[in-house]
């Protein structure tokens, strides 16, 4: 599970005198525990296919109805206690009367935070944000901010954040709380907005991209900085069918839900231009909504225009923007490089400062304040495709030549789309990407026109006899070989060719397929004294099915590990022992790291779990993910490693699903930190305690869930 705990340093600012000036540095510490469920426990979501709720066979299922959408998009049911939500989901599923059944998968916030006017805005000169602020400033655009909220009024306990006082809103919704003050609680929405809008020319401050649009705020992500898919749709529902005209939503989860992408393809399908942050693993994998084909993905770059470090990439990323690093100064102006906004620090929403946050949640409100600066200067005539294909023409590339992987199209640049609705007289130039550019036969790629000035005709020739007038064609290459793909554009003013020489490589399908890794058990072994792990690692075939004579290659880590490797038998198994040992003071884990046949080819992608340990966590690319085997009693482990410094893990069981609180007291009996509080699902769960602030010492540690309740020490040395 996903750990996004990290620091936020916060410069305080003498804003009377417009001169920054900093006092001491402060840290916050905010994020979501390691032992986060990634969905809500006891509930899923079902849609008919004819949008009739079937009362009956829920009431027969033993469920009941929590509430429907008004519409027939879903409707949300409360299952037996006695049932597992993966039981419910198949039995609705297997119903042909039902179109889909999930869980209410849980999306987070996708910031990395950290901590104090224009010159500290490093990602506003990197975009041109200067020269576009001459030609358009985003008037008429309405921009959704789907998040924890927006400092955008006084009310209650909330106030308005001063640097957004001449900033226009729309009125927006909370459905997290299911009124009509969507107020941010947590900080994340406050900073995403001021990047699209912040008051701009107010000798105040900082700036925002397309300062005199209209940001509606829609509230969908709660104090945590985490909400459920049908929060998040209903707050896509509400912005389009409200009259946005850009939506932003800096969030995400590994988990894709029929009923977001549902919600997507209507905001795309009512001509609305959806961004989202791609997230931030750090790895190449697929996090939504971003991945959806109706989003904008957008990964992160730092200062010097690489990928960030924290920066999901992935097939579906499109562009990228700053997204700011915290750990350096690359610029050397005495702050971290950052992405500065004014927000509160998410417990006192009447106390505003200048925060250096980083993360894809940063880049993302980039990308949907410039779709607002196009949307303005069109009148509002470009459809969500138009928007993204100028986006996209007019990025600069980064990294290969073309699309790839970790940028995109390249890296956002606000004049050169805003340009690109001035028709020039010039004749245009050819460039283009293909997607992919290698792999096996039968291959078809995906080619993109990238060229500038505005061409009208296209002539592609693809190396293999085929041709196309299309301005983005596909096309499939059905023989092995190295083929070069030439373009020629053409518009009233000239013409021009560009030719990529053995561009395309299409090889031979594996003879044998593919194989993967199935499954990893790993069992503690008691001889006499002694004790020992036993590895079992099954692998299966392309058409999932036992592969035997495979050679599989793993390591073991714990009391006594190893490197091993053997053939798998007719069951498509092998099993590893470990050495024996006397004394236990950690788990035994088991990784795959190769599997080679004489016939199959290995690809780890597919792999159901890469590495697994005793405890019954599995890892599957790096990410934790519960087996299904359920402990038994209630308990709290002693925390690892102990004595620390400064950073330890507690681990916990929950035989039943239940409200937990995790807290850590000092000796004097003063709690420091809150490490989880809510609801948990049956399971092992594992939360990271960072004690980086906290002074050497013993530490006391109290797990209460429902009536049980367990106190454990630790001990901090530094």
């Amino acid at each position: 599970m996903k750990k996004l705990l990290t620091a936020m340093i916060l410069l305080v600012l003498l804003v009377s005198t417009g001169l920054f000036a900093s006092e001491n540095f402060k840290i916050r510490e905010m994020g979501i525990s390691s032992g986060q469920p990634e969905f809500i426990p006891g509930k899923l979501l079902v849609k008919y296919r004819d949008g009739a709720v079937n009362q009956k066979q829920i009431q027969n299922m033993g469920c009941s109805i929590i509430s429907s959408d008004s519409k027939g998009r879903y409707t949300k049911i409360e299952i037996p206690s006695d049932k597992t939500v993966a039981e419910m989901v198949a039995a609705y599923t297997a119903d042909p009367n039902v179109e889909f059944a999930e869980p209410i998968y849980i999306y987070k916030a996708l910031m990395v935070p950290n901590d104090p006017y224009y010159s500290y805005q490093w990602h506003m000169p990197m975009i041109n944000m200067e020269q576009a602020w001459d030609q358009n400033s985003g008037a008429g655009a309405v921009v959704a901010v789907l998040d924890a909220g927006v400092a955008y009024e006084n009310y209650d306990i909330y106030a308005q954040a001063p640097d957004l006082a001449q900033t226009n809103f729309v009125q927006g919704y909370d459905f997290y709380n299911n009124d009509a003050h969507p107020n941010d609680d947590n900080g994340h929405g406050t900073h995403v907005a001021g990047t699209i809008a912040q008051s701009t020319n107010n000798a105040l401050g900082v700036t925002g991209i397309a300062y005199n649009c209209s940001i509606m705020p829609v509230k969908v992500l709660g104090a945590d900085g985490t909400g459920g898919t049908d929060v998040i749709a209903n707050g896509i529902y509400y912005a389009v069918d409200n009259g946005a005209d850009v939506i932003n939503m800096s969030l995400g989860s590994r988990y894709p839900s029929t009923l977001l992408e549902d919600a997507c393809i209507y905001a795309k399908n009512n001509g609305v231009t959806v961004v989202c942050a791609a997230g931030n693993s750090g790895r190449n994998i697929l996090e939504y909504p971003a991945a959806y084909p109706q989003c904008i993905s957008v990964s992160s770059v730092r200062l010097d225009s690489t990928l960030a470090g924290y920066s999901t990439y992935n097939s579906a990323v499109d562009i990228t923007a700053p997204g700011g690093d915290v750990t350096v100064d690359q610029d050397g102006d005495g702050y971290i490089d950052g992405v500065l906004q004014q927000t509160h620090d998410g417990s006192d929403y009447q106390t505003f400062s200048y925060y250096f946050y980083q993360g894809t949640s940063m880049a993302s409100p980039h990308v949907a304040g410039v779709a607002a600066l196009l949307v303005s200067a069109s009148g509002g005539s470009l459809t969500p495709d138009e928007i993204q294909t100028i986006l996209q023409n007019s990025a600069v590339d980064l990294g290969d030549a073309g699309w790839d992987i970790e940028y995109g199209y390249g890296l956002l640049d606000a004049n050169a789309a805003l340009q690109m609705l001035t028709p020039s007289n010039d004749p245009p130039t050819a460039n283009f990407s293909g997607n992919p550019v290698s792999g096996t036969v039968p291959l078809t790629v995906n080619f993109t026109d990238l060229s500038t000035n505005s061409p009208t005709s296209w002539s592609w020739t693809f190396g293999d006899g085929g041709t196309s007038t299309l301005e983005n064609p596909s096309h499939t290459y059905n023989n092995v070989g190295t083929y070069s793909v030439s373009l020629t554009v053409s518009n009233a003013y000239g013409s021009d060719s560009k030719t990529v020489t053995d561009y395309i490589t299409v090889t031979d399908q594996p003879v044998g397929g593919l194989m993967y890794v199935d499954d990893i058990v790993v069992t503690t072994i008691r001889n006499g004294r002694n004790y020992l792990a036993r590895g079992t690692i099954t692998i299966y075939d392309s058409d999932n099915l036992p592969l035997a004579n495979a050679t599989v290659y793993a390591t073991a880590t714990g009391p006594t590990g190893g490197s091993f490797s053997g053939l798998t038998g007719a069951d498509g198994t092998v099993t590893f022992s470990t050495a024996k040992t006397k004394t236990v003071t950690s788990e035994w884990c088991f990784e795959v790291t190769d599997v080679t046949h004489t016939s199959n080819t290995y690809e780890p992608s597919f792999n159901n779990v890469t590495k697994a340990c005793e405890s019954g966590y599995v890892y599957n690319d790096g990410e934790f993910a519960e087996l299904n085997v359920l402990p038994q009693t209630f308990s709290l482990e002693q925390n690892y490693p102990n004595p620390f410094n400064p950073t330890t893990e507690i681990a916990f069981s929950l035989p039943e699903a239940s409200s937990v609180t995790l807290e850590v007291f000092n000796i004097k009996g003063q709690k420091v930190a809150i490490l989880a509080d809510g609801w948990y699902g049956a399971g092992h769960h594992i939360i990271n305690f960072d004690a980086g602030i906290h002074s050497s010492g013993v530490y006391l540690y109290r797990l209460e869930a429902g009536e049980n309740s367990l106190i454990k020490k630790m001990i901090l040395l530094k």
